[in-house]
């Protein structure tokens, strides 16, 4: 995208100017940010190179996610084999849901 459209772009989005959309999007993804901008997360990331800041956000640890997973029992994906197997949760629901997950899979469904 050209440097003139830039500005266009941003106030579109409700922003002043694209340095300050890179500002205020600083903490998504390059994908988040895309979405909220109405353009190719490429572009987020060029336009981010460009303002001197980070291309990528720091993410948290697997087990900083797994963590925060634990500690957040209204989180929606309690009660799913992946609860269990993947973020290590040993909650009553994961482990049902982890228990039916293996019957299915040895009796042949998926």
């Amino acid at each position: 995208m050209p440097r003139y459209d830039r500005d266009e772009v941003a106030r579109r989005a409700g922003f002043g100017d694209w340095r300050e959309a890179v500002a205020a999007t600083a903490g998504l993804s390059q994908q988040e940010a895309a979405r909220v901008l109405g353009v190719s997360h490429p572009t987020v990331r060029t336009w981010r190179a460009a303002a001197g800041q980070s291309v990528a956000v720091a993410r948290p640890t697997a087990e900083q996610a797994r963590e925060a997973f634990r500690a957040d029992p209204g989180d929606e994906r309690h009660g799913s084999a992946n609860g269990y197997r993947n973020l290590g949760c040993r909650c009553p629901a994961c482990t049902a849901a982890w228990s039916r997950y293996r019957r299915e899979r040895a009796a042949g469904g998926s």
